[in-house]
């Protein structure tokens, strides 16, 4: 999985450095941003970084953004941002307002976090979901301006925020408590435990339906062939009209006395 990730706007106090308020957007894109992109790829998932530092216009800063996801060839698109205007909550915006498993998991796992969940909504006028060849989406983490947003954001920690967008990203959703590798790990554990008991079920298997040997050919043991054929020929075994019937203990016991035999010799 390639998944580019945007860290919005330019850096804080240049052009088109985003929204102020309690806290300043910029500064948080990137809190997020990075720490989305290290889980991503602690998660096995290819990371290509899609943030523009520094642009002389809105126009030049979006442009590069999009030329960055568009350089390869993304499963997936995530801008991280922050809203204003004095709401509340987490919102996604994808093109045409479309609705996908990653965008409705993120709004379902910011709201585990007690943001409020303004569902996903339609981003087509937004340039970079509008120009990315990927399918997108833009995050709103929250509101700068809101102070119980803020509160709320500033009490959970980017690093909590960043794994909730991760975990959607990967398709987990927050309350199940699983992250793609430990999804995978215990996929491994899983197939590990189903061996161990595939084991020992043939080993029960045998205790339970033992081998017969009826007669001394090639599907007796060799070691035992001549041993059993020597206490045969002495009268010490005698078969059935169904043959031997000897299991493995007995081919060993058979062995055993041929040995002692030729050493009382």
């Amino acid at each position: 999985m390639i998944v580019g990730v945007n860290c919005g706007h330019t850096v804080s106090g240049t052009t088109g450095s985003g929204a102020s308020g309690y806290i300043d957007e910029s500064n948080e894109t990137r809190a997020v941003g990075y720490k989305l992109m290290d889980y991503l790829r602690r998660n096995g998932v290819t990371v290509i970084d899609c943030t523009n530092d520094y642009a002389s216009t809105v126009s030049e800063n979006l442009s590069q953004i999009v030329a960055k996801a568009n350089a390869q060839a993304l499963d997936l698109f995530v801008s991280v941002h922050f809203n204003s205007g004095g709401g509340k909550g987490c919102e996604v915006y994808t093109y045409n307002g479309e609705v996908f498993t990653q965008a409705e998991l993120v709004c379902e796992n910011m709201a585990e976090l007690g943001f409020v969940n303004r569902g996903i909504k339609d981003g087509s006028n937004l340039y970079v979901i509008r120009k990315t060849n990927a399918r997108a989406m833009l995050v709103e983490v929250c509101f700068v301006d809101t102070k119980t947003d803020v509160d709320l954001y500033n009490s959970i920690g980017a690093e909590k925020i960043a794994e909730a967008i991760g975990d959607a990203v990967i398709g987990v959703k927050t309350e199940e408590g699983l992250t793609m590798s430990q999804y995978e790990e215990l996929k491994q554990m899983i197939s590990e435990e189903t061996a161990r008991i595939d084991v020992l079920q043939n080993e029960v298997y045998k205790l339970e339906n033992p081998m017969i040997y009826n007669y001394i050919d090639e599907n007796m043991p060799e070691w035992a062939r001549e041993a059993v054929q020597w206490c045969v020929d002495n009268g010490i075994i005698v078969g059935t009209g169904d043959g031997l019937g000897l299991d493995y203990t007995q081919l060993w016991t058979c062995v055993v006395i041929y040995r002692l035999a030729q050493k009382l010799k």
